[in-house]
């Protein structure tokens, strides 16, 4: 069965769910409420339909170095179009599922998740999960800019296939998964021959020294090990933070057998002002006898604020951001909440060129920098529009290898 197939199946089924259960709810003495879709719950089950739209238009002017090189885009995209389901079963088991289209037409799951709570700080998660990553574990719907950067193309890995241990506190996490490839990959099927998928073990820690009204300071450090197994060497290939690309900017090619990664973490939030980085460096284990052992560094940092004077709604347990609170939504009268920011990119993947024992006449595997600025409007909750504005630069090696990056980007985002 294609994914289309099943994800069509899915909402079907989804859809089907909810009916049953609202004409269920007074025979089982369940409670409605309304939030965003229809919820259902009495003290040990819950269901909620859930979904996402995000419509993107992405304009980009690029400019080579050298001649023939300059070209320009502009596109009107689907970035996700989902819907899924959400509950529990009882105190002890609950579940997640959605999907949909993203990224102008491509299916796949983001959540696919099992959940076993053998007691109230434990969670074992079977499925398709997110380990680390302050900005990674933050869903696309509450980041503060469109995109995550390259820090999200190869600094931190988005959903992967296995079995995820947390332990949660007041204001601390600790996490531990051992994964292989994206529940969307294909399977490793070479041809009889070996056909191990990658093994991915991924450890995250958060504290949050700060939790209180006026102040949140969150620290977190995470390591990655990655081997590739019998599949294709691991690439860094990174795009200008968007989500779109026409074309590759700046990658290191498949160069990695295996990897490990160190990352930490900071966030500071006072009131309407926030700051947030992350950095990672990626050791790399060179497949095959090109070069030496390269390193791989990433990171970004960002400042935002409220005008209008909400403030980023930080989860001190689960150590990351979650739906900000708009104090004067237009459906109250009011006039909406507004978020500025601007956003510093780093994407660093000279060291794989530098350290090949023969050098070629040109190479991508270069530099990136990009600095951009960010207007969110949110008129409630549950609706976003964005603007984003990027100034980026690649320094790649030899002639005709180099780009300027000028983008602008709009956001309409509805999600319930």
């Amino acid at each position: 069965m294609s994914i289309k197939t099943s994800l069509v199946a899915g909402s079907a089924l989804a859809v089907a769910l909810a009916i049953g259960l609202g004409g269920a709810a007074q025979a089982q003495d369940m409670s409605y409420k309304w939030s965003g879709a229809p919820q259902f719950s009495n003290d040990d089950t819950a269901f909620k339909v859930r979904g996402r739209i995000l419509f993107d238009y992405v304009n980009q002017d690029i400019k080579r170095d050298g001649p023939g090189g300059d070209f320009k885009t502009s596109n009107a995209r689907g970035r996700q179009a989902f819907l899924g389901v959400e509950g529990k079963l009882n105190s002890y088991f609950a579940y997640k599922l959605e999907g949909g289209a993203v990224n102008g037409g491509s299916w796949g799951w983001d959540d696919a998740v099992i959940e076993y709570k053998p007691s109230e700080p434990v969670s074992i998660l079977f499925g398709n999960v997110k380990v680390a990553g302050l900005e990674n574990l933050t869903s696309t719907r509450f980041t503060t800019f469109m995109d995550r950067g390259p820090y999200g193309d190869f600094g931190v890995d988005s959903y992967l296939l296995g079995v995820v241990g947390k332990y949660s506190g007041y204001n601390y996490s600790m996490s531990l998964g051992v994964q292989g490839a994206s529940l969307n990959s294909t399977d490793v099927n070479n041809a009889s021959a070996d056909s191990k998928e990658r093994l991915t073990i991924t450890a995250r820690g958060h504290y949050a020294l700060l939790n209180t009204d006026a102040d949140k300071l969150h620290l977190a450090v995470s390591y990655r090990y990655r081997n590739r197994g019998d599949e294709s060497a691991f690439a860094y290939t990174g795009r200008t933070n968007t989500a779109y690309s026409n074309a590759t900017f700046y990658t290191t090619g498949g160069i990695g057998n295996r990897d490990k990664t160190i990352a930490v973490e900071g966030a500071w939030v006072h009131g309407p002002l926030s700051v947030q980085a992350e950095y990672s460096s990626i050791d790399v284990t060179r497949a095959g006898t090109a070069g030496d052992d390269p390193t791989i560094k990433v990171g970004y940092a960002f400042v935002s604020f409220w005008p209008t004077g909400e403030t980023r709604n930080y989860d001190a347990a689960a150590g990351e951001f979650k739906r900000p609170k708009i104090l004067n939504p237009v459906t109250a009268g009011g006039f909406g909440g507004v978020e500025l920011a601007v956003r510093y990119d780093l994407a660093d993947t000279t060291d794989a060129y530098k350290t090949l024992k023969v050098k070629p006449a040109t190479s991508q595997a270069g530099e990136y920098t990009g600095w951009t600025l960010g207007v969110n409007y949110y008129p409630t909750s549950y609706v976003r529009f964005q603007a984003n504005y990027t100034d980026g630069k690649v320094d790649n090696y030899g002639p005709n290898q180099d780009f300027d990056v000028k983008q602008f980007q709009l956001r309409a985002q509805l999600d319930f």
